[in-house]
């Protein structure tokens, strides 16, 4: 079965590829040349590096510092595709994230560097630096539910100046496509484990474009050629030739490639622990080895005779052969400037204005609602599995409670079979909205930190666009639920107070979900962390045990369990008025069994404003929390 393909504008099979306008010609606001073609040539930026270090710090008094890298010097010079190789743990990829600005000094590592741009000093980790680097990650995190035309537009939509429009979009995004190779798979979903899609290949070609649409100074990959085949991997660099031709200065960490790959790099920096163990043009390495006594015998891969050479000899033996040279190049002081400067960036007053600034928040948040909206479309097993879910619960609750609430009100056990039937769906909305969202940010954990880390648009942003789809499927399975439960058990209690008082729960319930979900790494602990989110809700919910026969360093806990909130709103609407008074044999007093429930579990009509207060706050309070959460990771994972 073929894989089929998606017209972006109404989301359906497409009959054949939309021809898109290209006329430039506007009187309003001129075509940005810039984005005409993404591989035109454009003045590159010689990125010279020196002294670089990176020390993992003492655990403990007595332990040494593992350098990582030591002194590690090199360039790119613009134009030319530079490759780093060495040995497993020899700092290869350690080395490309600290010239990325991926990495920086922390609690446990101590980095150092002088990194400069046609002799202009920068600091990597700076936004106005990152912004003009491209960096492709060794593992593609792409949106499996997108084509690859999708990934590139989203990409030139929200990384480009706000006054491009829509057609100078189109026009880099074909152009791009068509530089790429992906013409023919440009509407087939990327796919994914679960989903079928395109090739190894195809995907991280797609990967690159969707970096190189703001014209990049500077590329860096990690491992590019890893999982491709030979004839993907040549694919790939001569691509990457054509990217430095363009301007850019490539750099990219390769383990062990191909003669005819290796041939293909302009230069080579071979690391060995830490260290530069060669550094120069690819044709020069064969005399350079053999200078030191190890010749590259005849036919042999060469990049497969230096690695050899540098895992077989110990770091001892190599320096007394002349390996390690140290960096004789004539730097002198840094110019002075400014990164636009350093950067080849206009210091032009209209570059300054609004139009010409990334997208704001709310166009940011806009372009990932449809991206969410899209995606639950596509991939609708995670819908359907919500919904089926909920029903079956639901379905459950209203055959085990089937016409309880219709029961007299005179039996007290009929009444607590009500109460019961109430709490069972209002835990049942809390487990089938809550769990989804639990998980549902560690799944699209890579996607949104590579995003973030490439400046595609703020964490605010993005916390918009998933907070307005959960109150959307929330929503959606709250009704869903209300309308099984509510019949089938007969419940007396007014429909909107009982809709609105299971939503606003739920809502409570689904952002301590997110909380969690944005504090954990992947879906594997987060469904660890499961019973966090229910179990405090039934223990602390005031129904097994009243607050005030908990010990008073947990009976707090009470105040701020949505639970609690929803099932007095429910109940008092449910119970409040039902049962008529009746006389106690054994006290001749007047009792009414609804009041003795409503007052067990603190319920009063009278309070329902400040129950859906409560439940509000309770929503905000978590969400603004996880916002706080999700900002502190997203910052500091790169």
């Amino acid at each position: 079965m073929d894989t089929p393909t998606y017209d972006d504008a109404h989301d359906v099979p497409a009959e054949s590829e939309p021809q898109v306008s290209t006329d430039s010609s506007s009187p309003e606001m001129p075509k940005p040349s810039r984005l005409d073609d993404p591989f035109k040539p454009r003045v590159g930026r010689h990125l010279v590096w020196k002294d670089v270090q990176m020390t993992l710090k003492k655990k403990k008094g007595d332990e040494p510092q593992k350098v990582i890298l030591n002194n590690v010097w090199g360039e790119v010079p613009k134009g030319q595709v530079t490759a780093i190789m060495g040995p497993s743990g020899s700092g290869k990829t350690s080395l490309l994230n600290v010239l990325a600005g991926r990495a920086s000094s922390n609690a446990q590592i101590s980095i150092t560097s002088d990194v400069r741009l046609s002799n202009y000093q920068v600091d990597p980790t700076s936004i106005a630096v990152r912004k003009r680097i491209a960096f492709v990650a060794q593992d593609d995190s792409l949106q499996t539910t997108a084509t690859p035309r999708e990934a590139i537009r989203f990409s030139a939509k929200l990384r480009n100046p706000r006054n491009t429009t829509d057609e100078d979009v189109e026009t880099l995004t074909n152009h791009m496509l068509t530089a790429l190779g992906l013409d023919q798979c440009a509407n087939v979903l990327v796919g994914g484990a679960l989903l079928k899609g395109i090739s190894g290949g195809e995907r991280k070609r797609t990967s690159v474009g969707v970096e190189l649409v703001t014209s990049p100074t500077l590329v860096f990959l990690d491992e590019p050629t890893s999982g491709l085949d030979s004839f993907n991997a040549v694919q790939l660099c001569e691509l990457l030739k054509k990217v430095a031709e363009a301007g850019s200065s490539v750099l990219f960490t390769i383990h062990q490639p191909s003669s005819e790959i290796f041939n293909s790099f302009d230069r080579l920096i071979l690391l060995n622990q830490g260290r530069v163990m060669f550094q120069g043009p690819v044709a020069e390495v064969n005399t350079f080895f053999e200078a030191r006594g190890h010749p590259c015998p005849p036919n042999y891969n060469p990049a497969d005779w230096i690695m050899r050479v540098a895992v077989t000899n110990s770091v001892e033996e190599l320096e007394q052969s002349g390996y390690f040279p140290k960096d004789h190049r004539k730097h002198g002081l840094p110019q002075s400037g400014s990164v636009k400067e350093a950067l080849g960036l206009s210091d032009n007053p209209h570059e300054k204005s609004n139009g010409h600034k990334p997208p704001g928040i709310l166009a940011q948040s806009k372009l990932l609602l449809a991206r969410e909206l899209k995606n639950l479309v596509r991939a609708t097993h995670a819908l359907k599995t919500r919904i089926v879910m909920t029903v079956m619960i639901s379905l459950f609750t209203g055959f085990l409670f089937f016409g309880v609430a219709d029961l007299p009100s005179d039996k007290f056990i009929n009444l607590q079979s009500t109460f019961g039937a109430l709490l069972m769906s209002l835990m049942a909305n809390v487990f089938s909205t809550a769990l989804p969202s639990l998980v549902a940010f560690p799944e699209e954990r890579p996607v949104f930190l590579r995003e973030y880390s490439t400046n595609h648009y703020s964490v605010l942003s993005y916390f918009l666009s998933r907070l307005f789809m959960e109150l959307l499927v929330t929503a959606l399975q709250v009704t869903v639920s209300t309308m099984i439960t509510y019949f089938m058990v007969g419940f007396n209690a007014d429909y909107v107070i009982f809709w609105t008082g299971i939503y606003l729960m739920a809502c409570a319930s689904t952002a301590l979900g997110v909380l969690i979900g944005s504090s954990v790494k992947n879906a594997s602990v987060a469904i660890e962390y499961l019973p966090a989110v229910f179990m405090p809700q039934i223990l602390f919910s005031g129904f097994f045990i009243p607050p005030e026969l908990m010990p008073d360093w947990l009976s707090w806990l009470t105040y701020i369990m949505p639970l609690s909130y929803g099932v007095r709103l429910v109940a008092g609407s449910e119970f409040d008025g039902s049962c008529q008074d009746m006389i106690s044999p054994a006290t001749n007093t007047t009792m009414n069994n609804c009041d003795m429930i409503l007052e067990n579990i603190n319920s009063n009509v009278d309070d329902f404003w400040w129950y859906y207060l409560v439940l509000l706050c309770l929503f905000v309070f978590f969400r603004l929390l996880a916002l706080f959460v999700l900002e502190r990771k997203a910052k500091n994972f790169y």
